[in-house]
């Protein structure tokens, strides 16, 4: 309630997006979908994962309407496809429509059809480094638990410190020092940070932030740049 309370704080446009947690992650894992489809018995955890997504966006959703910020939900499913993992094709006419009639697009993590594996998931924060390349978002605002990256585990190490600010100097040398988190099927904190590079590549300004804390959500929104883990934009280089 207090980050939907901070998210209506802003009354510019935005795309609001969130992952499914517990309501997702323990079907994807259970069914193995980020390996494709394999036998029919995944088919039953696919309906379930769109029900409980169904029903966490509509959670999130009151509590917009509630604060009297109109909201559309748009499925991922629905508007793209995967090739192999990745995103292949997308359409996202109905997400600008959306913005431009001053609706906040809700949108979630997601099983996505995949042109050669059947099918597959698309992660929150994939999705929101897609919008940020090809919408030309002025920045992408990353929640986590957690006050940013660290050069360790905070939640084990007293000694681990907060990255301030990744950039094209370092951003390397962060990314070998983050592993992929067991829990999370759609990569956790390293899935952030290769989203958050992708983008600072691709000239959009990122942060992954605490959004546990309250009035970190606000002050990102009011255009603060020293809270979390500043992803400074650069233009995508050469290989």
């Amino acid at each position: 309630h207090n980050a939907i309370k901070e998210v209506v704080s802003y009354s510019g446009p935005m795309v609001l997006l969130h992952g499914g947690g517990s309501f997702a992650h323990p079907f994807v894992s259970r069914a193995a979908l980020r390996n494709g489809f394999r036998e029919k018995s995944q088919l039953s955890s696919v309906s379930e994962i769109e029900l409980n997504l169904d029903q966490l966006t509509r959670i999130i959703g009151v509590g917009l309407l509630l604060r009297h910020r109109p909201f559309v939900p748009l499925a991922p499913m629905s508007f793209m496809t995967l090739r192999r993992g990745q995103i292949g094709r997308s359409f996202l006419d109905p997400i600008t429509a959306a913005l431009r009639l001053g609706l906040i697009p809700l949108i979630h993590g997601d099983v996505a059809f995949d042109e050669i594996r059947g099918c597959g998931i698309v992660s929150a924060d994939r999705i929101a480094s897609l919008l940020g390349e090809k919408m030309g978002t002025s920045r992408v605002l990353f929640g986590s638990d957690v006050d940013g990256l660290y050069d360790g585990n905070p939640m084990t190490s007293s000694e681990a410190e907060r990255i301030p600010e990744v950039n094209r100097g370092n951003y390397a040398r962060v990314l070998k020092g983050l592993k992929p988190s067991k829990g999370d099927v759609t990569g956790g904190m390293r899935g952030k940070a290769l989203e958050a590079v992708w983008l600072a590549k691709h000239g959009c300004e990122s942060y992954v932030f605490n959004l546990t804390k309250s009035g970190n959500l606000r002050s990102l929104l009011a255009g603060s740049s020293s809270i979390g883990t500043r992803f400074v934009s650069w233009r995508k280089t050469s290989q």
